[in-house]
């Protein structure tokens, strides 16, 4: 699912990266850090400068196409590329509904779903609270 060439680098845990800029990614990822008790993920917004290597796979023009999960592995998952059941099954919170859903085939589904999300983010941004960018690292 990458797009590139570059070798992956081992991570001591999954990152999520998401648009700082954004208020609506920004509540996304407040939430996911609340669901994510344990801390099993990383949350980086994609302005930071670690991304840059986090997605050295990828082409520089696709980094802000979408939210990416960067697994273990170093493979970066674009949101609307499987991602969304990636980062529910690493969510001890909602591992259960991402087995569930990728056992089902229904990761094309959960990507469209993300696609029309990101179009309404816009709209979307004026019905959640702002608040901090969050970051925990690495």
């Amino acid at each position: 699912m990458t797009t590139g060439a570059a070798a992956h680098t081992r991570l001591a845990r999954p990152v999520l990266l998401f648009s700082g800029t954004c208020r609506f990614c920004r509540w996304a990822a407040r939430v996911v850090a609340r669901l994510d008790r344990r801390e099993v993920l990383a949350l980086l917004p994609l302005d930071d400068e670690e991304t840059g290597r986090l997605l050295a796979s990828v082409p520089e023009k696709e980094h802000t196409r979408s939210w990416w999960i960067v697994l273990g592995s170093g493979q970066p998952i674009g949101g609307d590329r499987g991602g969304g059941v990636q980062l529910l099954r690493h969510i001890p919170a909602t591992r259960p509904i991402g087995r569930m859903l990728g056992c089902l085939g229904l990761s094309p589904l959960i990507d469209t779903l993300d696609k029309v999300v990101a179009k309404g983010r816009r709209y979307l941004s004026r019905l959640v609270p702002d608040g901090p960018v969050p970051r925990r690292y690495p």
